[in-house]
């Protein structure tokens, strides 16, 4: 456990110097002042809900840049130019130097999320609508979501090229969400009832799509922008909920399942 230690302390100093990722996390920090500036236009309700839309659209677009790249670059580049074979010539097994890596970049995405979320909290503030405990309870839901979708592409990672591995993060997340939408339409009837005997098993084996209260709110309301679109299945309105403490359980237990495969892609793979 030392070496995983090691290895991930030497790779967060350094990829806490790496340009792209330090532009990504100042690039939301801009947007959710330019969130703050755009809700001062609007009164009462209103302004709570420019910043809650807002916000949840800057989490969820800027974290699945994020989270894809984080995910994708974690082991190809390094692998190929034999760095990664320096780390376990120096000592550590290749299942350490797997886990130190992913754990740097969930430590790196978790730094991201949370300055993002202090600053979604800051724009609330600025907009005299005080601290938002709903906005955060959705902050720690896209967290999850982005943590699924960042093991899923390092997994793939480990063993096939970067760009591929994007394309199956992102595959995972579109799966996940699909899932929740599926079920809370067959729930609503808004699809035929004979379609459970697919939708059911999609729900209950895969990864599930962590749904806050505070989107569920906005969707109902049709405020949700980008985050939250209006969901409508055979001319019929249907509002996905928020999710239950099992959802979170399961795609935590998922979460964790993708990030064990990705350090077994690394034991398998040459370095």
């Amino acid at each position: 456990m030392s070496a995983v230690w090691a290895v991930a302390g030497y790779d967060g100093r350094a990829i806490l110097r790496v340009r792209w990722l330090q532009g990504l996390a100042a690039a939301g920090v801009v947007l959710a002042a330019l969130v703050a500036l755009a809700a001062l236009g609007d009164d009462g309700a209103a302004r709570v809900d420019a910043v809650r839309s807002g916000g949840a659209s800057v989490l969820l677009l800027g974290g699945l840049v994020v989270a894809l790249v984080l995910g994708a670059t974690a082991f190809a580049g390094d692998a190929r130019s034999g760095y990664l074979g320096l780390m376990v010539g120096s000592g550590g097994t290749p299942s350490q130097v797997g886990g130190g890596r992913l754990a740097v970049r969930v430590a790196c995405l978790v730094g991201i999320v949370v300055l993002w979320g202090l600053a979604l909290q800051a724009a609330s503030l600025a907009v005299g609508e005080g601290a938002d405990g709903d906005l955060a309870v959705h902050t720690a839901a896209m967290l999850v979501n982005l943590a699924l979708v960042m093991c899923a592409t390092a997994a793939m990672a480990s063993v096939i090229g970067p760009f591929a591995a994007g394309v199956f993060g992102m595959m995972v997340f579109v799966s996940a969400q699909a899932a929740v939408n599926l079920k809370a339409a067959l729930d609503q009837r808004a699809i035929d009832q004979d379609s459970s005997a697919v939708i059911d098993p999609l729900y209950i084996v895969f990864p599930r799509a962590i749904v806050s209260p505070m989107l569920e709110d906005l969707q109902r309301r049709g405020e949700g922008g980008p985050a939250a679109p209006q969901l409508e299945v055979n001319g019929l309105d249907v509002i996905v909920p928020s999710s239950p403490a099992l959802n979170w359980a399961w795609t935590l237990a998922w979460t964790a399942v993708l990030a064990s495969l990705a350090v077994y892609g690394v034991r398998r793979r040459q370095l």
